[in-house]
């Protein structure tokens, strides 16, 4: 009775965490169509409902790279139209953009949430001829030149595929040439230490709903998988977010790799670089990090 007790009482921090991350999207979201930017929401890549993706593209009859976005919110909340506007800017960068929705907790665990986004990947890569002949797209797709972009969640989940494609534990159907992570998690085997009050929560959840947490933590630790072969990354973070030691921890680990970096670190002084800052564009924080991670994406762009 007390084991289910707790699960029930972290569901619960769950739901609430779900309640106050998309009502912070509602109020900073304020999505308008932007001049010749091609759209078409709501692709379907499972038959769940929320296993679908949006594409935004710019209207040029051009090969262009291909990026991927994953969406924040602690794998149980969030939704990839916070990122419409996010997305649509990357896309006048002159980028195909696939902008993500995946399964959430508690309804599957976080391995789950993974498996959508790769599957999501596949088969864009497989449909993307037929896909954007039907929605009159101008533009077609190089996957040789690929991105991947993600915030909090979105940047593990970005983190961890890249790790993965580089050690060659999953085989892809794309090339990747760099990745975009916005303030991600990406060690999950010191979850005791981690000072973070969502994670603590997160932590108490899997303890009690995952039959062996510390396996999982182990498998989808992206600093498990950094290899000479992983990709260059543009990565920011605020002092001021409870989650900012995460990104040191990665950066330094990828300084070890001798992986090309581009580190975008804000000070405490910085109020205006909380947690999920990106979704707020108008902030300084957003439109710089937003500005270095274009110019960085640039040098390994194909032209």
């Amino acid at each position: 009775m007390a084991k289910l007790l707790k699960k029930v009482k972290a569901k619960a921090k769950l739901a609430l965490n779900r309640v106050i991350t998309n009502a912070g999207l509602f109020v900073f979201t304020h999505n308008r169509k932007l001049k010749d930017i091609q759209k078409k929401k709501n692709i379907q890549y499972g038959k769940f409902s929320l296993q679908k993706y949006d594409l935004i593209a710019p209207n040029t009859a051009k090969k262009l790279p291909v990026v991927f976005y994953f969406h924040g919110g602690a794998w149980s909340s969030g939704d990839k139209y916070g990122y419409t506007m996010f997305c649509s800017h990357l896309a006048q960068k002159g980028y195909i953009v696939c902008n993500i929705d995946y399964r959430l907790m508690p309804k599957v665990g976080i391995k789950t949430c993974i498996a959508d986004c790769i599957l999501a990947i596949r088969h864009f890569a497989k449909h993307s001829e037929t896909l954007l002949k039907k929605y009159d797209f101008s533009a077609t797709p190089n996957f040789e030149n690929t991105f991947l972009v993600g915030d909090s969640a979105g940047a593990h989940i970005s983190s961890l595929i890249a790790g993965l494609s580089a050690q060659k534990n999953k085989k892809l159907p794309i090339k990747i040439s760099a990745l975009g992570l916005y303030y991600g998690v990406y060690d999950f085997e010191h979850l005791d230490d981690d000072p973070s009050p969502i994670m603590q929560d997160l932590n108490n959840y899997w303890l009690i709903a995952e039959n062996n947490p510390k396996e999982i933590y182990k498998k989808i630790s992206s600093t498990n998988y950094i290899s000479t072969n992983y990709p260059p990354c543009f990565l920011t973070s605020g002092e001021i977010d409870k989650l900012h030691f995460q990104t040191e921890v990665f950066v330094k680990l990828l300084k070890s790799y001798n992986i090309q970096i581009d580190y975008l670190s804000f000070n405490k002084s910085r109020i205006d670089a909380e947690h999920a800052f990106l979704n707020a564009g108008f902030l300084p924080s957003a439109k710089e990090a937003f500005e270095r991670l274009t110019n960085f994406f640039e040098k390994y762009k194909e032209w």
